[in-house]
């Protein structure tokens, strides 16, 4: 993860520790997004082959999005969410990742700034996502 795309991801938690979910029997009270989004570190650079393989062993895969909302929304089994830089795009192998996630039932999608991402985890928890062929489609 560059720098300018670690600034968008932190900045976008900061917004998730403070956006509170909406009332639902699956969420404890009170709680907020940051509650249950969660980080994959699964990036970055291997100090070695031998490292490489360690974490290959262990299932780390290419390609796996950032981040994981685990909550079921509009008959999604949760929300895969890609974080980008400004202007970037998805590797093909993250490209694949949010294609294998969406054939199993999930909204799995990229954004490239964290205000686009918290619209679409916005949208996303209060229901506003909609399953096309497409793949997911933001609703007004």
């Amino acid at each position: 993860m560059n720098h300018v795309e670690h600034q968008h991801q932190v900045a976008l938690i900061r917004w998730a520790k403070v956006m509170r979910l909406p009332q639902a029997t699956d969420v404890e009270p009170g709680a907020t997004v940051a509650d249950y989004l969660l980080a994959i570190p699964n990036g970055g650079k291997r100090s070695s082959p031998r490292e490489g393989a360690r974490l290959k062993a262990e299932g780390v895969k290419p390609g796996v999005s950032d981040l994981l909302l685990p909550l079921r929304r509009g008959g999604f089994a949760g929300l895969w969410l890609e974080m980008k830089a400004p202007g970037k795009k998805p590797t093909p192998d993250q490209l694949r990742w949010l294609a294998r996630m969406t054939r199993a039932g999930y909204c799995a999608v990229w954004r490239d700034d964290w205000e686009s991402a918290s619209e679409m985890i916005q949208a996303y928890v209060f229901g506003k996502v909609a399953k096309t062929d497409a793949g997911p489609l933001m609703l007004g």
